[in-house]
């Protein structure tokens, strides 16, 4: 009877095991590791993900970041915890970390809605001071950057910025998909420069869908976010690259290239704070010298990921002061919030001027807005030069409210 208990036990735990190790769609095997081979764009150099895997396993500290959207946050499931930076990070401890895995680190710096032109203004302080210098950071924002130059200079910045950082950074560049496809044929060119691996999910998924091995409701659950099968299946993608590096014999590590892909004209952005300690920046608040409480949360806390901001009083009773910034620089990025429909406090129009000359009205009380960051590059020169901003409410909407969420610039 005992011999038959033992075996029954293992029998039990066999069938368990496989049904956790089980694909998410429950496909044949050979089909799924295709899938996930052919996710596989580019695996660049290896170099930098062995150095980082073998810290891992030594039982060395190690800082994981993903930045990105609002996929890369968690959308999509019913827990954002699902998603699959999140179970990438879990996965990633469970193979290659000692014990429990105390000694790798994780960082979630998605921001639902956000590219790369805002993310170059977040680096700093939501990847570095939040978190730490990464020793791996996943980067995506191929279905929220647009396929212009702007947003090709921004993902280099970033790609950059890690690498200057930390030369030894493993650096991934995820490419997800939405019903309108992906930029990752304007990204690959940069990524490559770098010698960066790639993953790409727009090809895989409309071929397995075309193929059915699962159809587009069992991987998204709207026109861009991830059911949890959907995560799980990016996840294992991650996962089966870094298998892959670490497998493969190991490259001659490179530097950092002294060139730029592109003019660098996004790297080292400064954000800017009302607080203002720049030496380089002057600023005269005007009627923008109230704080939003309600601008742009994150999932992992629940509060804001702006809360130092200018907000303009409602209901100003002086004759439209504006706000007035004077900075030495090659760019600056404005980032306003779009209110969200509904709300109580009407916002308006703002009129923005660079050197007297007016350059962009915004409405801060666009229609179908959710408290979201609206960037903007205006001023892009390749030059350093002293510059005046001036933000003010356009006619009629002098008594309504207006919130600079945050700016960034380079010298």
């Amino acid at each position: 009877m005992k011999i038959k208990n033992v075996i029954l036990g293992v029998i039990l735990f066999l069938m368990c095991s496989a049904n956790l190790s089980a694909n998410p769609f429950k496909i044949n095997d050979a089909n799924y590791q295709q899938m996930m081979d052919k996710s596989i764009v580019n695996t660049g150099n290896n170099a930098r993900m062995k150095k980082v895997l073998a810290k891992i396993r030594a039982g060395e500290k190690v800082y994981v970041t993903a930045l990105g959207g609002s996929v890369t946050e968690g959308a999509g499931p019913a827990k954002f915890t699902d998603g699959y930076a999140y179970q990438f990070f879990n996965a990633l401890k469970a193979k290659y970390a000692p014990g429990d895995g105390k000694n790798v680190y994780f960082n979630n710096a998605g921001l639902s809605g956000t590219g790369s032109l805002l993310a170059t203004v977040r680096y700093q302080h939501d990847v570095v001071e939040v978190g730490n210098t990464p020793d791996l950071i996943i980067i995506e924002f191929a279905v929220n950057d647009n396929g212009d130059t702007i947003c090709q200079r921004t993902f280099e910045a970033l790609i950059r910025e890690a690498l200057t950082a930390n030369p030894d950074c493993a650096v991934i560049a995820l490419y997800c998909i939405a019903s309108y496809g992906n930029t990752a044929e304007q990204k690959k060119p940069v990524a490559d420069f770098y010698s960066v691996p790639q993953i790409n999910m727009l090809p895989v998924v409309k071929e397995a869908i075309s193929n059915k091995f699962f159809t587009n409701e069992q991987y998204l659950t709207d026109y861009a976010h991830p059911t949890f099968e959907g995560h799980k299946f990016m996840c294992d993608c991650l996962m089966n690259l870094v298998d892959k590096l670490d497998k493969a014999k190991a490259d001659a590590a490179i530097p950092v290239p002294e060139k730029f892909f592109k003019e660098p004209a996004f790297f080292g952005i400064k954000r800017i704070y009302p607080d203002n300690k720049d030496s380089n920046v002057k600023i005269e608040a005007g009627d923008f010298t109230e704080t939003d409480r309600k601008c742009q949360t994150l999932k992992k806390t629940n509060t804001s990921d702006f809360p130092q901001n200018w907000k303009k009083k409602l209901n100003a009773k002086s004759e439209n002061v504006p706000f007035k910034m004077e900075l030495t620089c090659k760019n600056l990025i404005f980032v306003y919030k779009g209110q969200a429909s509904g709300d109580a406090e009407k916002f308006g129009k703002a009129e923005v001027y660079v050197d007297g000359r007016k350059v962009a009205t915004y409405d801060g009380g666009k229609e179908g807005s959710w408290n979201n960051c609206e960037p903007h590059l205006i001023i892009d020169e390749r030059t350093a030069a002293k510059h005046t901003v001036l933000v003010k409410m356009a006619p009629g909407s002098e008594k309504l409210g207006f919130t600079i969420v945050t700016m960034g610039y380079t010298l």
